[in-house]
């Protein structure tokens, strides 16, 4: 079986949050299961040829947008853990800071900037003959493809018979673009109506993805199920209702090779489930390098997250004052959205004893929060799937969850039989705070507190689970 999948977004090169996590770790999972992949993503400015030993391949690619015609070069990473990449690049497009724009806003021209890459991908398929068995798509950086390997890149009819599948990671970012770029697609009249590309008006460039790939998967069973339902369909619940019938969910997993206390080389002290005595070492460096109290009894709690919306930011902000009055300490690290940034700024100057805030992103940093913090918070107004949580249960460090998406697929609540956290369901203030007032009286509870932590470290969210059921799905749509 070959598989190409085609990202905006893949670790090491380029990544904003989970989608380039599991373009890392996916792909390598499944050569090591046989299969035969290749992935494609942007050459953009910020990825070090050098450090990355990309090579210039000989071959010039010429890409029209409309009328007008660019040229792309294409450079490769040879085979790496069985995975060989390719990159794509084009000036005008890709040499400019960033994946998607700055921190303020993104690129006006991010649509045509991706319908260049994705007429770049079907291109090179056919100049080298690749003959993949499937091609899969992720996101709405993806999510012409699938037509545009049925219907050519030029207006000249390609009648591609590649099996596609579209994974939705975030269905909230569709890639919409005015209705007159349209033209630059080169695409037939026919994919712009109601029933393809159109939407109120406009592209949606997901859209497409969702009504002309072979087969759909979300990255988590419930996310599958929630997106097809006006609270969480982001106006394509009726889109995903209408092709139910090939709508899957696979639970994202991740790489225990990168995450795991026992190895892990940005800690100050490894430790596992057998013994515990490391995390101890840990939680005091985290509390020393914020200022805390140094006092094993005190609950430390930690989030690393984006600061947007989605994450349950205004709902954390509106709990603060009973998240303080318990009495914990609170680390977190993160960027986003100015106003929620400036908000923990003053929460962490007010309250300096019990609030930290790095408004940053380190990697060396979320590992050392990771192991360091008694309890890891996501009160996510919506969660795809997210990893956090999978990296909390492997540290010990018991996850708070809204039970939404992922967190209500791979997070069992400690009131019922295997509990590894704590989720509250409803998307309020008041449903917040009493979860985690029933965490904190666990917490203050040291034998049942410890039993609930070995058990989280016991559980099995690896990416090897993951490979064998994407395995099985792309099975399933080569047969169809």
């Amino acid at each position: 079986m070959k598989v190409i999948f085609v990202s905006s977004e893949i670790v090491p090169f380029a990544s904003t949050g989970g989608l380039g996590d599991v373009l890392a770790s996916l792909p390598k999972a499944l050569a090591k299961q046989g299969v035969e992949v290749i992935r494609m993503i942007p050459l953009y400015q910020d990825i070090d040829r050098e450090k990355y030993r990309l090579k210039k391949c000989d071959v010039e690619l010429h890409i029209p947008l409309g009328h007008a015609w660019f040229q792309g070069r294409v450079w490769m990473q040879e085979a790496y853990e069985g995975v060989t990449t390719y990159f794509i690049h084009c000036h005008e497009f890709f040499q400019r800071p960033g994946i998607y724009g700055t921190e303020d806003h993104g690129y006006a021209d991010n649509f045509e900037r991706f319908l260049f890459f994705q007429k770049a991908v079907v291109r090179l398929i056919d100049e080298w003959g690749m003959k993949p068995d499937l091609v899969h798509c992720n996101d709405w950086q993806a999510g012409l493809v699938p037509m545009l390997l049925h219907h050519g890149i030029d207006g000249h009819f390609r009648n591609g018979c590649e099996k596609t599948l579209m994974t939705v990671h975030n269905l909230a970012h569709q890639g919409w673009a005015p209705a007159e770029k349209f033209y630059m697609t080169n695409l037939p009249d026919s994919c712009y109506t109601m029933h393809t590309l159109e939407f109120f008006g406009e592209i949606n460039t997901l859209k497409g993805g969702l009504v002309a790939a072979t087969a759909i998967n979300a990255v988590s069973p419930t996310y599958a199920e929630e997106i097809k339902t006006p609270e969480f369909g982001c106006r394509l619940n009726g889109v995903l209702y209408h092709r139910q019938s090939v709508l899957h969910g696979i639970l994202n997993g991740i790489d225990y090779n990168r995450w795991n206390p026992e190895t892990d080389p940005y800690i100050p002290a490894n430790y596992s489930a057998s013994d515990l005595s490391g995390k101890a070492t840990c939680k005091e460096s985290v509390q020393q390098d914020c200022g805390f109290k140094v006092d094993p009894r005190i609950p430390l709690l930690g989030i690393i997250t984006r600061l947007v919306p989605q994450k349950g930011i205004d709902l954390l902000l509106g709990a603060f004052d009973q998240v303080l009055a318990t009495g914990a300490q609170f680390v977190l690290l993160g960027t986003g959205d100015d106003r929620y940034e400036e908000a923990f700024r003053t929460l962490a100057e007010r309250h300096p004893e019990q609030v930290h805030c790095c408004i940053e992103f380190s990697f060396e940093k979320a590992h050392c929060i990771e192991a360091g913090s008694d309890i890891f918070m996501m009160p996510s107004e919506f969660e795809p799937c997210g990893q956090n949580q999978l990296y909390s249960m492997r540290y010990g460090t018991i996850p708070l969850v809204h039970g939404v998406g992922g967190l209500e697929d791979s997070v069992v609540d400690y009131s019922q039989k295997g509990g590894t956290g704590f989720k509250f369901h409803g998307y309020r203030v008041e449903a917040y705070v009493e979860c985690l007032e029933r965490a904190l009286r666990v917490y203050h509870d040291p034998g049942r507190w410890k039993t609930l932590m070995k058990r989280a470290m016991k559980q099995d969210f690896s990416v090897v689970h993951m490979a064998k059921d994407y395995i099985a799905l792309y099975e399933k749509i080569l047969k169809q």
